[in-house]
């Protein structure tokens, strides 16, 4: 599989105004939804930042700031958002405290991975490997913690928030993302960072699917 700077900005494209139909339905119609359904939208901004890293490679630039940007998400907001989405969606009052607990879960781990790659910029570098990006990063864990272990904590704070959620909807999506995790393990662990988050990026158009039997149903009850 091939993946360029054409593949990340037609992501990007086609992400981009269908997280802000997202939103915007949501907005309407959907509210406790809106934090799940702005993920194509972010989505989109995560892989836009990648198509300049592509450039930048291409270009034999610095692509620092660019992939600082990408791994904002990948190392971050993802770890803290989905918790917080799927706890705003949750009405069982136990799997909304364990939710609670990920969310704080998620912003520790990904604080600790992420802050250092703005302290010292050689905590994260990249090249381009078999048509992949690799992203090659130090993290404050290296010193204790096997690098599996800390992709299997990652895993957790992601995928049980979006497995055990009450709602079908993001059940299914989750399930989605741990095959797209597993995928990615096997056949491209040597740029797993970029080649997952493209994976997820691609599923999140899910979300119109969605958007469109919540409003179905919503209709029908009503």
């Amino acid at each position: 599989m091939c993946f360029s700077a054409t593949a990340s900005f037609a992501a990007s494209a086609v992400l981009i105004p269908i997280g802000i139909y997202c939103l915007k339905k949501a907005s309407e119609q959907q509210k406790p939804y809106w934090l799940i359904l702005l993920l194509p939208l972010a989505f989109g901004v995560q892989q836009f930042f990648e198509g300049l890293v592509w450039l930048d490679l291409s270009q034999g630039k610095d692509p620092h700031y660019a992939a600082l940007a990408f791994v904002f998400f990948s190392h971050l907001f993802w770890l803290f958002w989905i918790p917080l989405a799927c706890y705003k969606v949750e009405t069982q009052l136990v799997k909304r405290r364990l939710f609670l607990i990920f969310i704080v879960l998620g912003g520790i781990h990904g604080l600790v991975m992420f802050v250092p790659f703005i302290i010292f910029e050689n905590w994260l570098e990249l090249k381009q490997v078999q048509h992949s990006i690799e992203y090659t990063t130090t993290l404050v864990y290296d010193e204790f913690l096997p690098r599996i272990v800390v992709r299997i904590v990652y895993a957790i704070i992601v995928l049980v928030p979006l497995l055990f959620c009450s709602d079908r909807y993001i059940k299914i999506f989750g399930i989605f993302i741990m095959i797209s995790v597993v995928v990615s393990t096997i056949f491209f662990g040597y740029a797993f960072i970029s080649v997952w988050c493209y994976f997820a990026a691609i599923l999140s158009l899910y979300f119109v699917v969605m958007i469109f039997h919540l409003n179905k149903n919503k209709l029908e009850v009503s």
